[in-house]
């Protein structure tokens, strides 16, 4: 699977490889070995625009461990803060700073494939797979427009009431369906 190592990044677009030297620079996927760190979101897709940030999903059961374990190595870091929010399940948010990029770190109680966040990026990567440029393209317009991810594609796939749970509610579609959608709107 592409997203299992952080190497295709280092293959990548500027962006990306940018992003694999920071991500290495910081040691970060080393370091959080034990929480079974995956990269999600707008940079793994080859999407993101110059305010993209790297979101990293972590199985993380034990909120104050987890918290403990990343304060203790990256704590000093520009913004380093820690959050949390309980939609659409409990996560641990840590957030900071590490050259041009913001770095997020989502722990929740979930293995990081079975994440919203790796979800809905496996989601858009099929429908990135059989879409076309100017899909891709008016992706990235409406990013740049400040529309988030999900709803960027929900609104090209004319998908109906919430975009995060229309994307999702995608994941079983087979290709066929996929193309049909992207025939109609996108």
């Amino acid at each position: 699977m592409k997203f299992a190592s952080l190497s295709y990044l280092g293959e990548g677009n500027d962006r990306q490889q940018s992003a694999y030297r920071t991500l290495q620079g910081l040691g970060l996927f080393n370091y959080l070995s034990a929480y079974c760190p995956v990269l999600t979101g707008t940079v793994p897709l080859g999407i993101d625009v110059d305010t993209s940030d790297l979101d990293i999903c972590c199985e993380a059961h034990d909120r104050p461990s987890f918290i403990d374990f990343v304060s203790s190595r990256y704590g000093h870091l520009t913004g380093f803060c820690v959050d949390s929010n309980s939609a659409p399940q409990f996560s641990t948010i840590i957030r900071f700073s590490y050259q041009k990029w913001l770095i997020e770190l989502f722990g929740q109680s979930l293995p990081a494939i079975r994440q919203h966040a790796y979800r809905h990026m496996m989601v858009e990567h099929r429908i990135l797979q059989l879409a076309d440029a100017n899909f891709h393209r008016k992706v990235r317009e409406l990013k740049q427009r400040g529309v988030k991810t999900e709803p960027a594609f929900a609104q090209l796939l004319n998908l109906l009431g919430d975009p995060y749970q229309a994307v999702l509610d995608l994941e079983n579609y087979a290709d066929g369906q996929l193309r049909q959608l992207l025939a109609k709107g996108g």
